[in-house]
C-alpha cells in the first residue's frame, strides 16, 4: 500500500491566465479540477498499485465531491472533516508553466492521524506542503515516524521554492534529520534553493529538470536518466506528482532508482497533455 499524506483541494485552472491586464476583462479557459499534491500522487498510483490518501478537508459540498472522485478511482480515502476545503488558483502560461495562488484551508489544520490509518503502508509519500503549518507539520511528522518504525519506506517531495524558503534552513535540516527519507524528489528550482539553504539530502535524490534528463543520485553516484521530450505541453500541473507516483510504484515492484525514474517520467508525460492533475 502506497500512503500519501497531505492536501486534497480544488484547483481552479486558468489556461492563458499568466498575462492579466488589470482592471478589465481577461478571456481565458477556466476549469475546476481536483488538486493537492498528496491526493494527486494517490490518484495517479491507484490504477497501478493499492493507494491511500490521508488528509483534512472541510465539512462542505466541495469536500464530498473531491473525496468521491478519489474513491471512484479506487483510492482508499481517510480524511478528517472540519472547516473549509482549500482551493488553489493556477495561472497557466502559453508554455504550460504555472503560477499558483494558494489557500490550503482545512488542509493546513491536519490533526493527529489515527495510527490505524497507516496499517498496511509499504511506502509513505510526504509533499513538503504538509509541513508548512505547525499543526499539520506535527501530525505528518508523527505519522511518518510511526510508519517508518513499522517498516515503511518514506519519500519527501520538496514541492515548492516558496515553502522551502518559508521553512528555512534550520527547520528543513531538522525534518531531513528526523525523517531520514529514503527518496527525496525535487525539480531543478527546488534543488537549487535547497542547495542555497545548505541542504544535502541523504538516500536517493531525484531531481526533475523539465525536458532534460532526470538526475538521480544514489549510493554516492549520480546518473542522468533521459526523458522523452513533450512538445505539446498544455499544463504542467500535477506532472511532478505523476512522476512521484510512477517512481514509487516501480520501486515497490523492485525497480532500481534509475529504472524508477524512467517509469516516473513516462507517467509524468501524460499529465503534461491535459489541464489539471491526473
Amino acid at each position: 500500500m502506497l500512503v500519501a499524506i497531505g492536501d486534497l483541494v480544488a484547483d481552479l485552472i486558468v489556461l492563458g491566465g499568466a498575462g492579466l491586464e488589470r482592471g478589465t476583462d481577461n478571456p481565458a479557459e477556466v476549469r475546476l479540477t481536483r488538486g493537492g499534491s498528496a491526493a494527486n500522487v494517490a490518484m495517479a498510483a491507484a490504477p497501478r498499485h493499492p493507494s491511500r490518501f490521508i488528509g483534512r478537508v472541510g465539512d462542505d459540498t466541495l469536500a464530498r465531491a473531491l473525496v468521491g472522485e478519489l474513491e471512484a478511482a479506487g483510492v482508499d480515502v481517510r480524511v478528517q472533516q472540519e472547516g473549509r476545503t482549500g482551493s488553489i488558483v493556477v495561472l497557466v502560461d502559453a508554455v504550460g508553466e504555472r503560477t499558483m495562488i494558494t489557500d490550503r484551508g482545512a488542509a493546513a489544520e491536519l490533526g493527529p492521524i489515527d495510527p490505524a490509518w497507516l496499517d498496511g503502508a509499504e511506502w509513505v509519500h510526504l509533499p513538503l506542503y504538509g509541513f508548512s503549518a505547525p499543526p499539520s507539520r506535527k501530525a505528518v511528522t508523527d505519522a511518518a515516524t510511526l510508519a517508518a518504525a513499522r517498516g515503511a519506506r518514506l519519500s519527501l517531495d520538496l514541492s515548492s521554492v516558496a515553502t522551502l524558503r518559508d521553512l528555512g534552513e534550520v527547520e528543513l535540516a531538522r525534518l531531513l534529520r528526523d525523517l531520514r527519507p529514503d527518496v527525496v524528489f525535487a525539480n531543478e528550482d527546488e534543488a537549487r534553493t535547497a542547495a542555497e539553504l545548505g541542504l544535502g539530502p541523504q538516500g536517493v535524490y531525484v531531481v526533475k529538470r523539465g525536458p532534460e534528463a532526470v538526475r538521480v543520485t544514489a549510493g554516492g553516484e549520480t546518473r542522468d536518466v533521459p526523458v522523452e521530450r513533450v512538445d505539446d505541453v498544455l499544463d504542467s500541473t500535477g506532472a511532478g506528482d505523476a512522476f512521484a507516483a510512477g517512481y514509487i510504484v516501480a520501486a515497490l515492484e523492485g525497480a532500481d532508482p534509475c529504472e524508477s525514474a524512467r517509469a516516473g517520467s513516462v507517467l509524468a508525460m501524460s499529465a503534461l497533455r491535459r489541464p489539471g492533475a491526473l
